[in-house]
């Protein structure tokens, strides 16, 4: 070896057998480098949440919370479960509240720890103690964020999930029946709706049917004919119910 190029290799140590002595690298940069790396996608999912934040929303649920708090926990619940997963960078997140105005709450964004740190509580997020739920306006909103999606991953393995939380008291139901069957109308978008009863509903068993009849038509059918639609007061089961979407969907355990 020439004096040159000893003078040269001297920043690498290497052993007789010019092999690289690891031990003389800053072990500290090269596992912040490495930590850095982004794996490549493996497919570009968007979960949206749409959220009920009228008044009804702010009386007592099965767990001695409100239904608003309910929803914070399960979403919250549902974020650490996809941070966890190995395929947390296929996800990206998007949160709307909806009472007789809109109200965003996360614009779709990738998977963050500080996600975690929102409260998805929809009630908090107007000011007035709303009696009546606008979804079909909101609705319009999420179609274009889905549709951009789409065009800002063209070409790529890319679905969209979208989750209605609502107790079902929606004004112009027929107006947001027609704009959930357009955006079902594309063959990658699935739209999941889950009615949070009241518990005082179990002495009403007509509106209790009516209500949940309404929602479940906003929701899609799977191959089987199974409706991605839940009507349950107990979080878990709700939590659940999302997970099973988001798996089903996204084709992942």
């Amino acid at each position: 070896m020439s004096k040159e190029i000893q003078k040269v290799d001297s920043t690498i140590s290497t052993t007789t057998k010019n092999k690289l002595d690891l031990s003389k690298f800053n072990n500290a940069a090269l596992s912040s480098a490495l930590s850095n790396i982004e794996l490549p996608r493996l497919f570009h999912q968007l979960v949206f949440f749409v959220l009920d934040g009228t008044g009804s929303m702010t009386w007592e649920g099965k767990t001695g919370s409100s239904k608003g708090e309910e929803i914070d926990i399960a979403i919250k619940k549902i974020i650490k479960r996809l941070l966890e997963s190995k395929n947390k960078n296929c996800f990206d997140i998007g949160v709307y509240a909806f009472a007789e105005e809109h109200a965003t709450i996360l614009q779709p964004s990738k998977m963050a720890n500080d996600m975690l740190d929102i409260n998805y509580n929809p009630t908090l997020f107007f000011k007035e103690n709303y009696k009546f739920e606008y979804l079909d306006d909101t609705l319009d909103l999420v179609d274009l964020e889905i549709n951009n999606y789409y065009k800002k991953h063209e070409g790529k393995n890319c679905q969209s999930l979208v989750i209605i939380l609502s107790d079902g008291a929606i004004r112009h139901f027929e107006s947001a029946s027609e704009k959930t069957k357009k955006i079902k109308s594309n063959q990658k978008t699935t739209v999941s709706s889950i009615l949070f009863e009241d518990i005082r509903w179990s002495n009403d068993e007509d509106f209790l049917n009516q209500t949940k009849n309404k929602l479940k038509e906003l929701a899609s059918n799977n191959q089987n004919g199974h409706s991605f639609f839940i009507s349950d007061v107990d979080p878990d089961a709700i939590r659940n119910h999302m997970i099973k979407s988001i798996s089903t969907v996204s084709k992942i355990d």
